[in-house]
């Protein structure tokens, strides 16, 4: 009864809370400034629709679960941020929506903060239907962030960030110290589009972590984005920390991978690398340990050596942080390498920077490579004794490979959304993991590659151009 009791006060106490909650429009940033103070849970603070010129905002508060406190455009896109403007967030479950920031430049080098001090971060808060829009500094050298993720379970979500042509990392997690790692961190149906090259380091569009707290988990998931031609460097994206996850997510036509550099246990599932035979299109370079790669598809990639298909690399015996750590205990199974130019690339980099200490424990099974128009389907650059194949369909210019580890058969193609794909019918080596194949059909009699069967519509909502980003904003 005492329970029953108290349940009734809590839902009593809510209600009364959401009853109470009130809405404050303001027009400059001194009214913002004024009335941000006095926001509570349940409470919105609406912007107005117009230019926002070298406004500096803080939104900082304590909002309940279920019960944020928000900050919203009049009309999500019709507030524009210009001139040198930013905004830091600091609190608990806080909600931002419908921000555009657009002719200007951040003067704090980064200009959506999830922190508004040193120690001062986010948690339980949400970025969301906002856009970054050639938001660029004066000068190509000058680095600033676009957005930085700190604390603890933050969201950034159907956003749009695009055009950033000076350096510095487009959107960058630190999981730096105990506030911070083991943050579960959700990066949800962003669009990424148009980094052109930058000509140096820097130019990564998502760096989670650095070589510095590599060690430390994060634990951030980067789910359902599409990256269109973020060329900005080698790494589309920077894996520099553990136990994050990289899950379907679509790379079109992007010079560059997804590199698993520093940092271990990160899971690479169901991603799209749509290369379309652009030069320099790469998938996943791997560096580091206890990497699960599985039901990707590489289609039409173009790269080589670093950026080939899949690459997996050569370490430096007793390396600094920032070096190469020895590649150990890999798995890449059910995956799909479609008409690419460099499907496998073994022991990458040997012969520069000491790089001799080749890869251990990794195992290539259940992967089916359709590329008619490549001879060499596996280029090795050194001793690939800890390399092993297992269950492998490999179809090349020459025909069915018939090396160690591969199996005799033939591919099927089909199309799903009219994209080509090629499958097989070939049994594969069940694992506990692939429960689902690329299109989340189930995988009760699993088979060789990425794709279940053909001709089936997908059960997941693949990311393109029209899914990512906010509803109202399109390049």
């Amino acid at each position: 009864m005492k329970h029953k009791l108290l349940s009734l006060i809590v839902i009593a106490s809510l209600a009364t809370a959401s009853t109470f909650a009130k809405s404050i429009k303001v027009t400059d940033t001194a009214q913002y400034n004024e009335s941000v103070k006095k926001l509570i849970a349940g409470d919105t603070i609406v912007l107005a629709n117009g230019i926002w010129k070298d406004a500096q905002l803080e939104f900082k508060g304590i909002g309940n679960k279920g019960n944020f406190i928000y900050m919203a455009a009049e009309t999500p896109g019709k507030v524009l941020f210009e001139g040198k403007s930013s905004l830091s967030i600091s609190g608990r479950w806080l909600h931002v929506s419908g921000l555009v920031f657009i002719k200007g430049l951040s003067p704090k080098k980064v200009v959506i903060n999830f922190k508004t001090s040193s120690k001062e971060y986010a948690y339980h808060c949400v970025l969301t239907n906002c856009v970054i829009n050639n938001y660029n500094q004066d000068s190509k050298e000058t680095e600033d962030h676009w957005v930085e993720i700190w604390g603890k379970n933050n969201t950034v979500e159907y956003s749009y960030f695009g055009g950033k042509t000076n350096g510095g990392t487009t959107l960058v997690v630190w999981p730096n110290d105990s506030n911070s790692t083991n943050n579960n961190h959700h990066i949800y149906r962003n669009y990424f589009a148009h980094r052109p090259l930058l000509g140096v380091n820097g130019g990564e569009t998502i760096r989670i972590g650095t070589s510095q707290v590599c060690t430390n988990s994060s634990g951030s998931v980067v789910e359902g984005n599409y990256f269109e031609r973020c060329n900005g460097e080698i790494e589309i994206i920077s894996n520099k920390s553990c136990d994050n996850k990289y899950l379907n997510n679509t790379f079109y036509e992007c010079e560059g991978c997804l590199t698993l550099r520093h940092g271990n246990r990160a899971t690479v599932s169901g991603n799209w690398f749509i290369g379309n035979e652009v030069t320099g299109t790469g998938g996943v370079r791997v560096i580091n340990q206890d990497h699960l790669i599985y039901n990707n598809y590489f289609y039409k990639l173009r790269g080589d050596k670093f950026l080939s298909s899949l690459a997996i690399m050569n370490g430096i015996p007793n390396t600094l942080p920032n070096g190469y750590l020895q590649v150990k205990n890999v798995v890449a199974t059910n995956n799909t390498f479609y008409d690419c130019a460099n499907p496998l690339a073994f022991c990458v980099g040997f012969g520069e920077r000491n790089r001799i200490a080749r890869p251990e424990g990794v195992v290539l099974e259940n992967n089916l490579i359709y590329c008619p128009n490549t001879a060499e389907l596996i280029k090795t650059f050194d001793n690939a004794d800890g390399i092993r194949l297992d269950n492998n369909l490999l179809i090349g210019s020459k025909g069915v490979s018939n090396e160690k580890g591969t199996v005799p058969g033939k591919s099927l193609k089909g199309k799903v959304w009219n994209v080509e794909m090629a499958y097989t019918n070939l049994k594969a080596i069940k694992l506990p993991y692939v429960t689902h194949d690329i299109l989340g059909q189930s995988r009760d009699e699993s088979v060789i590659g990425a794709f279940q069967a053909k001709d089936e519509q997908p059960l997941v909502d693949i990311a393109t151009s029209l899914n990512c980003g906010p509803i109202w904003f399109k390049p």
